[in-house]
């Protein structure tokens, strides 16, 4: 019998984690390529007036933020962020590092909360904004911190669970 028969909701749980992973990965990718690729074009520009640029600021703006806040809930659901794991790896396994993770996880949740409030605060604020050359609305700059902020939530809270329905090690 296979996996997904066993436990639909598993499995599309597994999948929805996988597109998001791909997706958040791929526009950071796509955020830093334009990046890369815009930022040269000024710098060529500026030594070589050839053509007159207005729209590039908005644009760098833009795939920074995006770059920035996907890249960060990437990493975050991943554990490749950088992390100071010694008290933790000397607990694993213990009733006192199920307890840590409990009050680090307590304390992340609190954090990523303040962080997605007051970013979905800051896109409501800039309704009505657009931008100067692009004309684009501004709340769709701001948009990447409470979206990111949202995910870090979730695999935060996954992560928790997971701590919670790990069998604990006998010493």
């Amino acid at each position: 019998m296979s996996r997904v028969a066993e436990a639909p909701s598993a499995g599309r749980v597994e999948w929805v984690d996988h597109g998001l992973d791909v997706a958040m990965r791929w526009i950071s990718a796509v955020c830093l390529t334009v990046l890369l690729c815009l930022v040269s074009m000024i710098v060529l520009v500026r030594f070589w007036p050839v053509v007159a640029l207005g729209w590039e600021d908005e644009v760098v703006e833009f795939a920074f933020a995006w770059m920035v806040f996907l890249g960060s809930a990437a990493v975050w659901r991943s554990g490749e962020h950088i992390v100071i794991d010694f008290i933790p790896q000397a607990l694993a396994g213990s009733a006192a590092g199920r307890a840590l993770e409990v009050v680090v996880g307590a304390l992340m949740l609190g954090f990523l909360g303040v962080f997605t409030w007051y970013g979905w605060l800051l896109t409501l604020q800039s309704q009505g904004n657009t931008s100067p050359m692009l004309v684009l609305p501004r709340p769709l700059w701001y948009a990447a911190v409470p979206v990111s902020g949202v995910v870090m939530i979730g695999y935060t809270i996954a992560r928790m669970v997971k701590a919670f329905r790990r069998p604990r090690v006998k010493r």
